[in-house]
């Protein structure tokens, strides 16, 4: 029902319906919300002598001279001059003929960032058009939306403004007004101004953290959307029972007897706390949240054990395949005597493999499941489920935790769910987010780990940065180098990690940088990151996808460019990729030249303190702009507009409206559910 609806839009066929769905879009109201991660401001040209390194800026010019060279790596280089300075175009992937469209003398428009290296001034795979005479510019900002491989901008921008022509609102069946909502906005008016912003509008009003009217009326009715799919989950657990996980056994005895370290105060306090939910015969909802490498997993192992010593089966659940696999192995190394009852289960498997993995699941022959959100389709049969552990929480909306309540929602017994996060929540907006669960914080690091020093440096000294790397390798030192920007545009993110990897192989030699981003295959991932940890590679030129779970215990230096594009947690999450064994480890935050105020204070923070919540807690007072994640390589992400952290100002308000409507009008929730959540359930049934 859902594809058949996107077939009623121009140009979309079985081909586009598959690339749709693996963005996650399966209805029109799916495009219609499928909302920009930023904007480029193309309406106005800047001469090339005005250009600032690291900023991205739209020129125009002529072609000078153009070739392509092959050693000693393949490159197109074109020169390009707006009548008083030049610029350097070069492109590392083209095809030949692209060659013969730079002819000398035709015009040419290019969108980019400004970079400075031994060509000369250049933009690495810009955005760029090339004629005799160049169209118009453009009247409006040019949003950039989260794509995939066989749908560009341009494709996902037409069906988008198409969806929104069709697309049935039912705002007036909408209408939050009467329970608090002040925004004048109906959602229609306010998608309408989010994918065709009028340039006179700051693009930092639009952004993450902007308070454009339409940008807050959409993140408030998204916080509503969540915190009533959160009021009746808990209405659910009230009315349900767990099956009591109360016997210390074989499982138990394996793993303690493989795990090398002795446990810190904090993980057996929080253990001991799971233990006295999990006997109980209502469903555990606990949070537990602890900073990052301060032994979380090894608590949730411990809990999975009582599950199975109980005799009942217990699923972990991961955000990316990656994380999952990496939790596979090092599960199966714990539990040397059980290999035959722990099994991985991700959307890549192939249909004779999980036929088979599903059919001794539902035989209960499998009684630890490791996986992504696979472990939750419809196929999958539990014999027993007891207990799910869902790791990094913050990435999976209510949907999917539900989706494991409902699978043993039959005989009216539900799982006992832990949940883990290394994103740092202040105890006090826990308590507006969470309020259905318990919340324990391991607040204690393990002994040996040395606090990892972390400084400031402008982009400016990129070139002296390279030299110390020099240095540092010369001493055995595993560097990661991250790069902003995900896969959400075909060109300009690709160029920032692409630039890098270039620069540094220009500089160290191909054989001793590595490169992992999202549009690699989860083999060629794994192997970059495999040769990384090696050693046979030593920096990892990487974007964030590495932000979570990838395990290297002797890389010892973490360097984060354009560092004020990513919001506070997540350059915790990364920094928290390094200091993991003995070794002294460094973070360095490379910055654009000028930062504001608001910038620095924020990378500050960083420098000052490795406390997770205090740096939460500073996040929350400053308020500044919004991360720029990017979408997640796999996984689910639950918010399309809201950020807990940054949005929390909203939270008591859109708290008190979300519990009015789940309490009078049951049929607006699940509308409202509905509208945010693709695929979601019927929430307010409870």
């Amino acid at each position: 029902m859902a594809n058949s609806e996107l077939q009623k839009l121009n140009g979309v066929g079985a081909a586009t319906i598959s690339q749709l769905n693996s963005l996650g879009l399966f209805t029109i109201q799916d495009l219609c919300f499928h909302l920009p991660n930023t904007y480029q401001n193309k309406t106005k040209v800047t001469p090339i002598s005005n250009l600032d390194i690291g900023e991205e800026a739209l020129i125009e010019g002529e072609v000078v001279s153009v070739q392509a060279i092959y050693r000693p790596r393949k490159m197109l280089v074109a020169k390009i001059s707006d009548g008083y300075s030049y610029l350097n175009l070069r492109l590392f992937y083209f095809h030949p003929n692209q060659t013969r469209q730079f002819q000398k003398g035709l015009s040419i428009r290019c969108y980019g960032k400004t970079s400075l290296s031994k060509y000369g001034l250049e933009m690495i795979h810009p955005d760029y058009e090339i004629n005799q005479k160049l169209p118009p510019l453009q009247k409006t900002l040019n949003p950039t939306y989260r794509i995939c491989k066989g749908i560009s901008q341009n494709k996902i921008k037409k069906f988008i403004q198409e969806a929104i022509k069709v697309y049935d609102f039912e705002d007036e069946a909408i209408n939050l007004n009467h329970y608090g909502d002040d925004n004048a906005l109906s959602i229609k008016d306010a998608l309408e101004i989010i994918h065709n912003p009028s340039a006179e509008i700051p693009i930092d009003d639009l952004i993450p953290g902007g308070t454009h009217p339409a940008r807050v009326k959409l993140l408030k009715e998204e916080l509503i959307a969540f915190q009533t799919g959160m009021v009746s989950l808990r209405s659910k657990m009230k009315t349900s029972k767990a099956e009591p996980c109360i016997e210390n056994g074989i499982w138990r005895e394996d793993f303690l007897s493989m795990f090398p370290y002795e446990l810190t105060a904090a993980q057996s306090r929080v253990e001991s706390e799971i233990n006295k939910d999990l006997i109980k015969s209502e469903p555990m909802m606990r949070l537990v949240q602890g900073d990052v490498g301060s032994g979380k997993t090894a608590v949730a192992i411990l809990a999975a054990t009582k599950a199975l010593d109980s005799n009942f089966q217990a699923a972990f659940m991961a955000p990316t395949t990656l994380l999952a696999q990496q939790h596979f192995e090092n599960i199966k190394n714990f539990f040397p005597n059980h290999i035959d009852e722990i099994e991985l289960l991700t959307s890549g498997l192939t249909k004779s493999v999980r036929k088979k993995i599903l059919e001794k699941i539902k035989l209960g022959k499998i009684k630890f499941i490791v996986g992504t959100h696979a472990i939750f389709q419809a196929d999958v049969e539990y014999c027993n489920l007891a207990l799910a552990i869902i790791d990094e929480q913050h990435r999976f909306g209510v949907n999917q935790r539900l989706a494991l309540i409902k699978k043993t929602e039959n005989q009216n017994i539900h799982p006992h769910q832990l949940t883990l996060t290394a994103t740092p929540i202040p105890r006090t907006l826990s308590m507006s987010i969470y309020a259905n669960m318990d919340v324990s914080v391991i607040d204690e690091m393990p002994p040996g780990r040395q606090p990892i020093i972390t400084s400031m440096l402008s982009m400016q000294s990129k070139e002296n940065l390279i030299s110390r790397t020099r240095e540092a390798i010369s001493k055995d030192s595993l560097i990661y180098w991250i790069c902003p920007l995900v896969e959400e545009s075909e060109t300009l993110d690709l160029s920032s990690v692409t630039q890098t990897h270039e620069i540094l192989c220009d500089e160290f030699g191909e054989d001793k940088v590595g490169l992992v981003h999202g549009k690699l295959s989860k083999d060629s991932k794994n192997e970059e990151i495999d040769k990384f940890r090696d050693g046979k590679t030593k920096i990892l030129v990487s974007t964030t996808v590495i932000e979570v779970g990838v395990d290297v215990p002797d890389a010892d230096i973490m360097i984060i460019e354009n560092a004020e594009r990513f919001g506070l947690a997540q350059l915790h999450q990364l920094r928290g990729r390094v200091g993991r064994g003995s070794k002294q480890s460094y973070c360095i935050l490379l910055h654009k030249d000028k930062l504001n105020e608001v910038s620095s204070e924020r990378l500050d923070v960083l420098c000052q303190t490795q406390d997770g919540f205090k740096i939460a807690e500073k996040d929350l007072e400053i308020r500044g702009p919004g991360e720029i994640m990017g979408a997640q390589q796999t996984g689910i992400v639950p918010f399309k507009y809201a950020n807990l952290i940054r949005d929390s100002r909203y939270l008591e308000e859109t708290k008190l409206i979300a519990e009015k409507i789940f309490n009078e009008d049951r049929q607006l929730a699940n509308k409202l559910i509905k509208r945010w959540v693709s695929g979601s359930m019927a929430y307010a049934d409870a």
